[in-house]
């Protein structure tokens, strides 16, 4: 069960992967975003980071698929994306945890641009620049600070990782990470 918020939540996230404008998810999409992120991160693609990033991505994509594919014809559709979305991760639990960790842990490696394991206000919007968010350098920079859970001015993959979590899960109206990919 689902609620408008979380529908117009998965609505974006769906159009976001969704990078051929097709109307459905397949893997040429996950490899798109892939490279999306690495070019807006001026991250070579044969390096170890890229690597890492699109096997991370690759993972998340397989696993999910399996799930959402109810037809299994290579690709996910809207309504098999949101209804296995919310299935799969609606009260955020061990699914959650096993397919979004490894998959953000992948991006923050690469988002983190200068290796010191967390990310800057300006990491932060050159990876929304990559998801193609329609958020501005200030806007980008409000969220950082309501996703910034301890307030030290970077992110950890636990804050960004809260935030994912309210975005593909809640339905508090106020919660930060509703905001994860701009307004909706």
């Amino acid at each position: 069960m689902t609620n408008d918020l979380l529908d117009r939540k998965l609505d974006r996230a769906f159009t976001h992967l969704d990078a051929d404008n097709s109307g459905v998810i397949d893997e040429h999409d996950i490899i798109a975003l892939g490279s999306r992120l690495l070019s807006a991160l001026a991250e070579p693609a044969t390096s170890p980071k890229a690597t890492l990033v699109m096997g991370g991505l690759v993972d998340f994509w397989q696993e999910l698929f399996t799930e959402l594919d109810m037809d299994r014809d290579g690709k996910v559709t809207p309504e098999e994306y949101k209804e296995g979305m919310t299935r799969l991760y609606a009260q955020g639990g061990p699914a959650y945890d096993r397919s979004f960790r490894p998959m953000v842990k992948a991006i923050l490696t690469i988002v983190d641009t200068d290796g010191d394991g967390v990310i800057s206000p300006a990491e932060f919007h050159k990876a929304q620049e990559a998801f193609d968010t329609e958020l501005t350098p200030a806007d980008a920079e409000a969220l950082f600070q309501r996703i910034d859970a301890d307030g030290d001015g970077t992110l950890t993959v636990d804050e960004l990782l809260g935030a994912v979590r309210e975005y593909y899960t809640g339905t508090d109206e106020d919660a930060p990470g509703n905001l994860l990919f701009g307004e909706l």
